[in-house]
């Protein structure tokens, strides 16, 4: 087994802007992907992958912060990613009095889904990311071993030493933040995209 940082790699099956979220500066996987934020940890990157496209990036973070839902609710910095602010939330689990978690209103999920968010446990949040989305690249040939396809993530499969070092000197082409809009969202500079839920 390859020591060192780790590399979670999945299909983005729906690119909607909220998970992952590449907004307000920070990059978060808050919702979706429940093993992967149980289980990742401080510097370990998650890779996601295009849809019908597994070759392409949509999005390559670092774990910067691993936080307990409820801390990601309360902390000040992610207060926009709540329901309500200028762009898609991933932040609507509040831990209650009782130590249980509420999912608060949101356009991205239903209750159908909470308890597979709870059973996350952890936002993963990240300040060194790449996000493409709508313009995301094929990988090249020395990254191209990484791809994944099917249900669920990748993890030790087809994973050589170098890897990390690769694929952060690939991504350097790039300006580090979001480089794109999400696949399967209107245009951000819609106004209608900020102010209604209708691309949802």
């Amino acid at each position: 087994m390859i020591g060192g940082p780790r590399i979670f790699r999945y299909v983005v099956r729906q690119d909607r802007g909220g998970s992952p979220n590449p907004f307000h500066g920070w990059c978060s996987l808050a919702v979706c992907k429940p093993q992967i934020r149980r289980s990742a940890r401080v510097g370990d990157w998650i890779v996601g992958l295009r849809s019908r496209h597994n070759d392409q990036l949509i999005y390559a973070m670092r774990v910067d912060e691993v936080m307990a839902l409820g801390d990601y609710w309360a902390d000040p910095r992610f207060v926009a990613k709540r329901p309500g602010g200028d762009g898609p939330p991933d932040n609507f689990y509040r831990a209650m009095a009782n130590g249980s978690m509420k999912q608060v209103a949101n356009t991205l999920h239903d209750d159908s889904e909470a308890a597979r968010d709870i059973a996350g446990l952890n936002a993963l949040v990240s300040w060194h990311f790449w996000y493409f989305g709508d313009q995301s690249p094929p990988l090249p040939t020395d990254l191209v071993h990484l791809t994944h396809s099917g249900q669920g993530h990748s993890l030790h499969r087809r994973r050589r030493a170098d890897d990390v070092a690769v694929l952060q000197h690939w991504l350097d082409h790039w300006p580090m933040g979001r480089n794109g809009n999400p696949v399967d969202a209107w245009p951000i500079g819609r106004q209608d995209y900020l102010r209604t839920s209708s691309w949802l």
